[in-house]
């Protein structure tokens, strides 16, 4: 190896092979002869290989060209190398090495950094010390400045750092790597499984003069016969300068250095103004190919035609160009000009069938190819020389959609690769490539292409063709768009893009700076659907996926190479030296990280129908499992995933269960720490739902909730663990078994993973947490269960049993507690709504309120109860359990009940919106029960003095009817416990200011909470104090008290008094008390009283208002006038109702009972309806009505006329309340409106013309005229048409009248609305009734002459009062004269001069004393 500063101490000869002689020591050293050592030895290069300048004797540059990497590495130059310095070690003997070929155990210590079902991404350990120094200083500076998930993102751009850079590639036939820097080349076997292998470090000679110029070139060289291991050329692309290495350990041995070099170097002739070399392409065993800047080729040999290392260069000339000095000449001229057909982008050694002789490929950008055939020595032959530009533009377009709008020149080449040859038959037919696969001539170039269509929105659309090149023949074949990856090539990156197709052709690598695109190249299974795709010019779907790294500092891939498995198609060389493996992989040399392997799984599984495939399920577990961890050079977030916002819920959903329930391989199900283990499995949920952010996925609400209650469940996992460890380090020894112990073991076998001894899982506990957390609502549940059967099965003593209680409420408080809190604290992350519950079809139940954890959370707090009223009420000196425990179970009660309330909101808001018509039932039983649930919950934590906490509770769940009723019933404990017995005087006031200070409190709350408290608050002061309680309230601020009483109708009796003595409202109070007659009042006593009262209050309002507007003062008049009229009227059907109690009472007086009083009263004034046919119903309703009259109810109108004209009265009740018709007929009209009274007076008036035979009274054979008379005035209809005419003379409104034919077939069809609610039965027999009525009414009418009758009948009552109202007229006027005769004598009556007013009487009245009238002295008139 050559120094650059000692160039001109000797060394190889340019274009000759090194000499062999030994090297003698230079005049300046020692001249003592170093003995050679027996054995050469190798050093390798590791941690403990330390530059020590002091311990070895300086040598000449010829001794120190080849060295390891831990050796005194010189002063910082251009590329920026440190002179690490210090002492050197003594170098350690290199460990045995593997021989070439040998598989490396599955123990390889490479570490994975992804992996699906289709290839595995992983880091190799093997990397030179002072690579991985550069790149662990990368990586600390990377971890250090990470920043968030969110913001990490694959498509920035990191500006080159010159002093940084180097490139290298990776050679798979010899197992060894080469990376470039502008100094230095290293070499190392990049499979090994040592952390720090043996590595070669070479001082390049002629360094570049600067930073910014191209790194050096190079390639291992194949070894020779006399060495296993490769060689080393390297060709400087500005200087020309080329360096050979026979062999990379051929100067491992210092001694052995000075004794022999097995280095030769050379200058390129030739080379123009400003060219340089920008490739050297591997064309062994002919040779090497360089491609300059200029587009010239160039061939390069490092051996003679014996094998001996010389170095030979020769342009390739060709008489397509008038440049000379070259085989195949300028590209410039053979491909083209730049501008025309682009430039050289890549150039590839192609198939050949004999040893010594390639095939060359080279292509432009614009499509252009050439292609030569090259022999040993430099010899060629051009086989094509072909423009495909058009054919591959026309074809892609028409094959993608995406690429169709692209315009032509945006179109180009970006790589190329040679197909493999000689493949088994089952990928042939696999592949969905032409059949140029079988064909193995070397004519024959069978090409894959990497296509680009660059747009300007920074994207491109790239694609792999397959192209067929025979001589001038050309062929387009398969067309493979990418769609995952659209990123542009970045120009300035260290590696230009590359393709690979490694053996057997199945996989495609395409590797970017910053990228790696993994595409199947295998033909998509041939179903129905992709035959229609297929008709469509759609290419169907197959494997595609993209690796990121991430793009930050400066790591990115500086070199690449692949892995093929070792099959027939290769040399038996290759063979012997490759690295063997069972798949393709693409190995990357990433700067900042190390070496990465790409690999491919089961290549096998491309070739069969159901190849692998990207779910959206492995791309979330690749960024969940692997992106969590800081190290990893990967990224998995910033790119879109090809996957509809339902699919990629459902995976997330899926993934998250697996997490939850330890399914996935990336979860160890032996944890060395259970809780390590839960708090990984919380921080990969954590990844999930943040990853699922990065990709701006709109999942559903059902989706939202199912992670967030998986990630509940595994909050409340790791806080029931840590409670377990703390329950075992209190038990004493031997007693270790405690609440969670035993409810593992208890669960239903079905209801948990049951643990399998024989393969060492004997740890129910861990098992269960490893396994089932995803049932985290058996377990709640199950606390209750187990002290159910542990105190019905004496499983345990008392003491037992309290602890278990104690530690049940703990874990039941505390892990729906630590949900709740978990759920608050995410909720906004996962997108939710934390107050509303989800609910809806297809939304499982709440798991911290499903229907088994609210049933046993109640039961598990009535057993709390029963529980403390065993052990709490007793002195701890009594108590046979643990006091504390006791206290502790006391004290937690109010956080347990509010627990099971809120559990009993989400099931009650879950269930309603249930599809389940028995889930929907539940919700509704467990709805009706809630308030008085809550309210007795509530209100049981008084009676353990938890006056306070229950307060405080009722708040929470805003039940503000426990509220009231706490703070109520503290009050009359506090103010009973004053003037209890033995009381002393300072603990008396103590409660009345704690009293006073609760009242006080309800006063606040009626400002907090207004309407929603104030109102229960006064219902448990009426309750519990009285209505005293509630009129004399102090604290009421806000008049809740008034409107709570005019809230409650049934308070009207309360309000009107607090109307008149708080408000001083007359006219609300009146309202009130009308209202009340009106509307509520069931007693007519009492109605009456209100009645009376309200028209009291009326009045006097009246005589309070003031005099205003007249307009005004007459409508509030009117209204005034309006109210009294109708309180009158109703006082008047009161005055009848009273009228009839009283013809009734006397016939009930010797009744010792109400039921007696019923049975006297139906007997006899029941008569009459009794002996009717068909009246069944009617007497029904008599009965009914007769009933409540003496219970003495305020009988609606209809009630009260069904009684007056269907009761059988006292023939001289007229004497005494008038007729009973005629009354019936006064509640109609003061009782009744429109088309109701107008019925009810028919209604009347029929029952009244049946009361009397009226075939009877149309005989009127052989009677008198007196006779007749007298008949027809003993009749129901002649008595009440009299009082009727007599109402007129007073009240000319009062004409109820109407003729017998008109009274027909009321109530015959329908009934009054009193009977819309009675069944269809009653009703039928009650209109049968009516129709038997006027089935009556109607015979008298049609052979009685009833209407003539009637007639007759009005006409002889309105003569009779007006015969009667004459007399009393002329009566009057002759008191008048006679009084006017005695004031003109000056005498008044009774001595006085006051004219006298005779009073005007009834015509009844005064006709019963008038002889001689018009009715018959034998009438009942009389």
């Amino acid at each position: 190896m050559f120094e650059p500063n000692h160039q001109d101490q000797g060394g190889p000869a340019r274009g000759t092979r090194s000499s062999r002689r030994r090297a003698r020591p230079s005049s300046n050293t020692d001249t003592t002869a170093q003995a050679p050592r027996a054995k050469r030895q190798r050093v390798p290069l590791n941690e403990t290989t330390v530059a020590n300048t002091e311990a070895i004797p300086e040598t000449d540059a010829e001794m120190s060209d080849v060295k390891s990497d831990k050796l005194v590495l010189h002063d910082v130059t251009r590329d920026g190398i440190e002179n690490l310095g210090g002492p050197r070690k003594e170098l350690s003997v290199r460990s045995k090495k593997p021989r070439p070929g040998e598989r490396t155990a599955k123990g390889d210590g490479s570490i994975v950094l992804t992996t699906n079902n289709a290839y595995t991404v992983s880091k190799l350990p093997a990397l030179p010390d002072r690579l991985r120094a550069d790149a662990q200083s990368k990586i600390d500076n990377h971890s250090n400045s990470l920043p968030p998930l969110e913001q990490l993102s694959i498509e920035s751009r990191v500006p080159n750092n010159y002093q940084d850079r180097q490139h290298g590639a990776v050679y798979s036939t010899s197992g060894y790597a080469l990376s470039l820097t502008h100094t230095h080349a290293f070499v190392w076997p990049y499979a090994s499984t040592a952390a720090s292998p043996e590595t070669f470090s070479f001082s390049l000679p002629y360094p570049s003069k600067n930073p910014t110029d191209p790194l050096p070139l190079g390639s291992l060289v194949s070894p020779s016969a006399a060495s296993d291991e490769p060689g080393l050329v390297v060709v400087m692309p500005m200087s020309g300068k080329i360096a050979y290495w026979e062999s990379i350990s051929s100067a491992a041995t210092l001694e052995f250095i000075r004794q022999q070099r097995h280095g030769v170097e050379d200058t390129i002739p030739g080379m123009l103004t400003g060219e340089y070399v920008v490739q050297i392409v591997n064309a062994e065993s002919a040779g090497f190919v360089l491609v300059f800047s200029s587009g010239r080729l160039a061939y390069l040999s490092v051996r003679d035609m014996h094998g001996r290392p010389t170095i030979s260069v020769q342009f390739l000339r060709s008489n397509l160009t008038n440049v000379t000095g070259g085989l195949l000449g300028s590209l410039r001229h053979v491909l083209g000009s730049t501008s025309a057909h682009g430039e050289v982008v890549a150039v590839r050694a192609s198939h050949a069938n004999r040893v010594g002789e390639r095939v060359i490929v080279a292509a432009t950008t614009k499509g252009r190819f050439n292609v030569w055939r090259i022999h040993r020595g430099g010899h060629h032959d051009v086989l094509s020389d072909i423009d495909l530009k058009s054919e591959l533009i026309h074809q892609i377009q028409e094959t993608d959609p995406a690429a169709a709008s692209s315009p032509e020149e945006s179109f180009g080449i970006v790589d190329f690769t040679c197909i493999p040859r000689g493949l088994d038959n089952k990928f042939v037919e696999a592949s969905r490539l032409s059949e140029a696969l079988v064909h193995d001539e070397d004519t024959v170039q069978h090409l894959l292409l990497l296509t680009a269509f660059s747009s300007s929105n920074l994207q491109s659309h790239y694609a792999l063709v397959e192209v067929v090149i025979s001589g001038q023949n050309k062929k387009v074949g398969a067309v493979r768009p990418l769609t995952s990856y659209t990123s542009p090539v970045r120009y300035n990156a260290p590696e230009w893009p590359k393709l690979y197709l490694p053996r057997p052709a199945m996989v495609a690598f395409v590797v970017f700076d910053r990228a790696v695109v993994i595409a199947s190249m295998a033909a998509p299974p041939d179903t129905p659907e992709s035959q229609l795709q297929e008709d469509s010019h759609i290419i169907p779907a197959t494997f595609e996926d993209v690796v990121d790294l991430r793009d930050e500092g400066n790591v990115q891939i500086v070199g690449s190479g692949t892995e093929e498995p070792t099959t027939s198609g290769h040399s038996q060389d290759e063979l012997r030296l490759r690295h063997r493996t069972k798949n393709p992989a693409a190995v990357l040399l990433v700067q900042g990280v190390g070496t990465v392997r790409v690999a491919v799984s089961e290549v096998d599984r491309f070739a069969t129908d159901k190849p692998p495939t990207i779910s959206a399920k492995s791309k979330l577990e690749q960024a969940v499992f692997f992106g969590l961890k800081s190290d990893n050079p990967l990224v998995f977030q910033g790119r879109a995933l090809p996957f509809t916002a339902q699919e990629i819920g459902n995976a997330a959903v899926a993934l998250s269960h697996e997490i939850v329930a330890s399914k996935t391989p990336f979860i160890p199900n032996v944890p060395a720490s259970l809780e390590n283990n839960m708090r990984t499995r919380v921080e990969y949920l954590e990844r999930l739902i943040a990853y699922l952010h990065t990709l701006n996925v709109d999942l559903d609400l059902r989706t939202r909730w199912m992670l967030l209650y998986n990630s509940e469940k595994m909050a409340v996992a790791t806080w029931i663990w840590r409670k377990h460890e703390q329950f075992l380090a209190e038990r004493p020894k031997g007693d270790k078994k405690n609440l969670v112990t035993e409810i593992v073991v208890y669960i239903n076998e079905n209801q948990k993973t049951e643990p399998n001894p024989a393969v060492g899982e004997v740890d129910p506990v861990r098992h269960w947490f490893i396994n089932d957390v995803w049932r985290m609502e058996i377990f709640v549940a199950w606390a209750y269960q187990l002290i159910k059967y542990t105190y019905t099965h004496r499983q345990a003593d008392e003491k037992g049993v309290n602890r278990l209680v104690w530690e049940a409420a703990i874990v039941s408080k505390g892990a729906l507690l630590e949900a709740e809190q978990h759920r608050l604290r995410n909720a906004r992350l996962y997108g939710v709504n934390p107050r509303k519950v989800a609910a809806g079809d297809g939304f499982p139940a709440p798991w911290t309120g499903t229907k088994f954890v609210v049933n046993n959370l109640k039961r598990l707090i009535e057993f709390c109860y029963e529980w403390l009223d065993t052990y709490y009420i007793i002195s701890p000196e009594q108590c046979s359990v643990d006091a504390k425990l006791v206290k502790s179970i006391r004290d937690m009660l109010p956080a347990l009940t509010s627990r099971y309330f809120t559990a009993l909101d989400e099931f009650i808001a879950w269930a309603e919106k249930s599809s389940d018509t028995i889930v929907q039932e539940e919700a509704k039983q467990h709805l009706q029960a809630y308030d008085t649930n809550v309210f007795e919950k509530i209100l049981r934590l008084k009676d353990y003095d938890l006056w306070d906490e229950a307060i405080s509770l009722a708040q929470e769940h805003k039940a503000y009817a426990a509220l009231a009723d706490v703070l109520v019933q503290h009050i009359l404990m506090l103010e009973e416990s004053a003037v209890a017995p033995g009381v002393s005087a300072s603990k008396a006031e103590e409660c009345h200011a704690k009293a006073d200070e609760r009242k006080r409190q309800i006063g606040g709350y009626f400002t907090q909470y207004q309407e929603r408290f104030a109102f229960p608050a006064y219902e448990a002061l009426l309750d519990a104090s009285g209505v005293q309680a509630v009129l004399e309230f102090p604290y009421d601020n806000e008049g809740y008290c008034t409107k709570f009483l005019r809230s409650r109708p049934e308070l009207a009796k309360i309000s009107w008094i607090n109307d008149v003595e708080r408000e001083d409202d007359i006219p609300r109070a009146a309202e009130t008390l009308l209202t009340l007659g009106f509307t509520r009042e069931q007693q007519v006593w009492s109605k009456q009283i209100e009645l009376s009262l309200g028209k009291l209050a009326l009045l006097a309002e009246e005589a309070d208002q003031p005099n205003g507007d007249s307009e005004m003062a007459n409508g509030y008049s009117d209204s005034k006038a309006a109210s009294l009229e109708k309180v009158e009227q109703a006082l008047d059907v009161i005055a009848v109702q009273r009228s009839l109690y009283n013809q009734i009472r006397p016939t009930i007086e010797e009744a010792v009972d109400e039921r007696a009083e019923f049975e006297l009263a139906i007997k006899y004034h029941g008569a009459y309806v009794h002996s009717q046919k068909k009246a069944k119903a009617l007497q029904s309703v008599f009965e009914d009505g007769m009933e409540r009259l003496l219970k003495h109810e305020a009988l609606p109108p209809l009630v009260l006329i069904d009684l007056l004209t269907l009761a059988y009265l006292d023939p001289k009740h007229f004497e005494a309340i008038g007729d009973q018709f005629y009354l019936a007929l006064k509640v109609a009209k003061h009782g009744l409106k429109g088309e109701e009274r107008s019925n009810a007076e028919r209604l009347i008036w029929r029952r009244c013309l049946i009361r009397d035979d009226w075939k009877q009274v149309n005989v009127t054979n052989l009677k008198d005229d007196e006779h007749q008379l007298q008949v027809l005035g003993e009749t129901a209809v002649y008595r009440t048409l009299f009082a009727v005419v007599d109402e007129q003379h007073s009240n000319d409104s009062f004409r109820p009248c109407i003729k017998p034919s008109d009274c027909l077939g009321v109530y015959t069809d329908t009934l009054d609305r009193r009977f819309d609610s009675f069944d269809d039965s009653f009703r039928h027999k009650l209109m049968d009734a009516m129709k038997a009525e006027d089935v009556k009414l109607k015979t008298f009418i049609d052979k009685a002459r009833l209407d003539d009758w009637y007639k007759t009948t009005l006409e002889a009552a309105e003569n009779t009062v007006a015969l009667v109202y004459g007399r009393l007229t002329a009566k009057k006027a002759a008191a008048a004269a006679a009084t006017a005769t005695l004031a003109v004598a000056g005498v008044g009556v009774n001595g006085t001069t006051t004219a006298t007013k005779a009073p005007l009487e009834s015509a009844a009245a005064v006709s019963a004393a008038v002889p001689g009238g018009y009715v018959s002295a034998g009438s009942s008139f009389w």
